[in-house]
């Protein structure tokens, strides 16, 4: 199988290297993450070759993947037809093709091949790892103020929350001899595995960009689990894979500094939350980003902003209404209602006008009779805030009976 494996990867290589020295088109599949013609017809040629020799094993690809609710069982195949597109785009020479055979959570094989350097990189599970048909090992380097690292930063998270990477990043340039960030997540851990680097952390990244790079550092002798020092395999969200000889100092400074739960700054950040009353009901939006979940309108307050100017802008956009505001609710501190950040919320109450419709971080915005809330579905403390207004709400109500 390996055989045949290694022949269609290189075919598809040199196909990625005509294109590379031709002409290719640029799209976005995001704000800065680019897919290529050239992602899409390598990964059509490697799809239907696998098809015609391994018909009875499926393939997950990165450009024509669906989303995920739990990794598969089986044998499959992990394919990324292009690690380092932004490289690419660029004609920055620094990317590959990276294919795995999974048998359920675990590579069989795994395969990472840079058509520019024609370096192939390829390991079977208990039979070791090699570059074009050489043993490899990974280096015997340590500590780690000896030892070279390489990282990378998520294009999919970096505009949202990059102290999140930077701090880290930091972190290891001053305790090691160096870190590099060249944009391909399987070329770093194939270097890891051959010794050039030491060591190599990143979070978010994808199954198809692990999974053959897992394999080549363990049988090249290095360890790989994630950030809290678990068992890794391609479908966690953080990756540290070393030498073996530096992990535990890798993990001293990457077990709290996992994204979704890190809060790298010193002081609260201060934020507003509006609590919207629209059409007889209350306006809750649908988070694009983790927390992920119900919430309402709200974001941090700018630089030189007044706090009622937050909170119209923030209504504005995220749920396209323009709001008049009507009182103020209250501040909500409490250290451990945001995951990511520890934040002091001002909340308004507001009347809104205009054309519900989401936008900017709401994947929806949705007008809820008090009585259909789905409390169980609020991320933060938004239900407790809510129960909050409620009962003003309520009092006001009586205090207009009294009258």
């Amino acid at each position: 199988m390996l055989p045949k494996l290694i022949e269609i990867i290189k075919d598809a290589g040199k196909l990625l290297k005509n294109f590379y020295y031709g002409s290719f088109e640029v799209n976005y599949k995001g704000l800065i993450d680019l897919v290529t013609t050239a992602d899409l017809e390598v990964e059509k040629f490697i799809k239907n070759s696998l098809k015609e020799h391994f018909p009875d094993i499926p393939l997950i690809a990165e450009e024509g993947a669906i989303a995920l609710n739990r990794p598969p069982q089986g044998l499959y195949f992990l394919l990324d037809p292009l690690d380092g597109t932004t490289n690419f785009a660029h004609r920055l020479p620094w990317f590959a093709i990276s294919l795995a055979l999974m048998r359920d959570l675990s590579p069989e094989i795994g395969i990472i091949y840079n058509p520019l350097t024609e370096e192939l990189f390829y390991a079977i599970k208990g039979e070791g790892a090699y570059l074009n048909e050489r043993l490899i090992k990974v280096s015997e380097r340590a500590p780690l103020i000896q030892c070279l690292l390489a990282t990378g930063f998520p294009v999919s998270k970096i505009m949202e929350k990059s102290k999140h990477f930077m701090i880290p990043f930091e972190e290891f340039m001053i305790k090691t001899r160096g870190v590099r960030r060249f944009g391909s997540a399987a070329l770093d851990l194939a270097y890891v595995a051959c010794g050039r680097y030491d060591g190599f952390y990143e979070a978010y990244l994808k199954p198809w960009d692990t999974a053959a790079g897992l394999l080549l550092v363990k049988e090249a002798g290095g360890k790989v689990t994630t950030y809290l020092g678990e068992p890794y395999d391609p479908f966690k969200d953080t990756i540290c894979a070393s030498n073996g000889l530096i992990h535990d100092e890798m993990l001293e400074i990457l077990k709290d500094k996992h994204p979704e739960q890190f809060k790298p700054f010193r002081n609260p950040l201060p934020a507003v939350d509006v609590i919207i009353e629209y059409q007889g009901g209350i306006v809750l939006i649908e988070r694009k980003n983790p927390p992920y979940g119900l919430a309402l309108p709200g974001g941090f307050i700018e630089y030189g902003e007044r706090v009622e100017e937050a909170a119209l802008r923030e209504a504005k956009e995220e749920t396209n209404l323009d709001i008049k505001l009507k009182y103020f609710l209250g501040y909500f501190s409490d250290p451990k209602r945001d995951p990511r950040f520890h934040t002091l919320s001002l909340v308004f109450v507001a009347e809104g006008e205009g054309e519900l419709r989401g936008k900017d971080d709401a994947k929806l915005a949705k007008v809820y009779k008090i009585d259909e809330i789905p409390w169980q579905n609020l991320v933060f403390d938004h239900a407790s805030i809510l129960k909050i207004y409620l009962n003003r709400r309520k009092e006001n109500e009586l205090k207009g009976l009294a009258l």
